[in-house]
């Protein structure tokens, strides 16, 4: 049986959505301050740790080499540069949807 506190987390989950979802079934949930959490249907799942803007914006900072490889047990897949360019339009989409302003460096 779930605990008080697992139903509250759910419900509030449920409520302010941390998740955009895309066409193909892969989606982007927000994960900590430091990360994000990018999955696809089949499994292949990827933590993206991204950082705070310096200044005033309060946006984040996201290195593309930072999306290097797939979490376990996929690591030892490679990750071709175009899927790598792919997971990167899609954090710049999920960007959009949240309201967070975002700079890539490369």
């Amino acid at each position: 049986m779930k605990t008080l506190t697992e139903i509250i987390v759910h419900i509030l989950k449920r409520i302010f959505s941390t998740r955009v979802s895309f066409a193909d079934a892969s989606y982007i949930e927000y994960l900590n301050r430091e990360a994000i959490m990018y999955a696809e249907e089949d499994g292949h799942r990827m933590e993206v740790v991204w950082y705070f803007q310096l200044g005033l914006m309060k946006g984040r900072v996201l290195y593309a080499r930072d999306i290097e490889q797939w979490d376990s047990p996929h690591e030892m897949e490679p990750l071709s540069a175009i899927k790598k360019e792919e997971i990167q339009s899609k954090i710049v989409e999920y960007c959009l949807k949240r309201r967070i302003p975002l700079e890539i460096k490369r």
